[in-house]
């Protein structure tokens, strides 16, 4: 009985080390996954950092040409005879 009890403890020990292998394995691969998530999270923030200061420049380039077409359509309308540029 002393042989067979000391074989199954033997067994149980082998199948918790097996199982904290394949937990150890796991949690690896887990962090791996973590890792690739932030990798990307960060290079979409990028993408999207990049896109908004690009919108911005359009946005404020798109204010200017307004503003140098107001001049022009003010400049031209004070030249002709009869017509007042409003303000």
């Amino acid at each position: 009985m002393g042989l067979q009890s000391k074989a199954t403890r033997v067994s149980a020990e082998h199948d918790l080390e097996e199982e904290l292998v394949v937990e150890k394995q796991t949690s690896s691969d887990l962090r791996e996954v973590v890792k690739a998530q932030q990798q990307q999270m960060e290079e979409m923030m990028k993408k999207f950092q990049e896109a908004e200061a690009a919108r911005a420049k359009q946005e404020e380039e798109s204010k200017k040409r307004q503003a140098d077409i107001d001049a022009l359509i003010k400049t031209l309308m004070s030249m002709v005879p009869g017509c007042q540029a409003t303000q």
